[in-house]
């Protein structure tokens, strides 16, 4: 069966500039920011169903170098998120079916998404296991629509 592009929410086509991302530790209740105060990122949902998701730490730092150190290395992987895969909604939900992350452990699998669209504004939260912490996490994350 093909991808159903009218259950979609017409204001939902198109690409996202993220704006911040809250990241509560469902543990201990600590709160902070996601990436970074001010992520760097997009994602964009396609009318043939493809979503593609990167956003980076705002305050990454450049390799000293052409090629990163190990360190480095680690630093700039730590500071990404980046997926892509098909996605549907489902009322208030996004479900993408991840087929490409940065994250192995995300590759294959079904992501769980709420949101909410107000305009211009989009509202995504998600109840996961934070990648960067092992732990068990809500983030929130807004989002303008972009236009060039």
């Amino acid at each position: 069966m093909g991808f159903d592009a009218s259950a979609i929410p017409e204001p939902l086509f198109g690409t996202w500039r993220q704006l911040s991302g809250r990241y509560v530790d469902v543990d201990t209740g600590e709160e902070r920011p996601g990436l970074s105060q001010a992520p760097n990122g997009y994602i964009h949902f396609a009318r043939n169903g493809r979503l593609f998701n990167m956003t980076v730490d705002s305050a990454r730092q450049r390799p000293a170098g052409p090629r990163a150190t190990d360190e480095e290395a680690q630093a700039l992987f730590r500071t990404l998120i980046a997926y892509t895969g098909t996605f549907e909604v489902q009322s208030n939900h996004l479900l993408f079916d991840v087929d490409v992350s940065w994250n192995e452990s995300w590759t294959g699998s079904r992501q769980v998404r709420t949101f909410e669209l107000d305009g211009d504004d989009l509202k995504i939260c998600a109840d996961i296991i934070n990648p960067m912490t092992g732990r068990p996490a809500r983030h929130q994350l807004t989002f303008k629509r972009w236009s060039a």
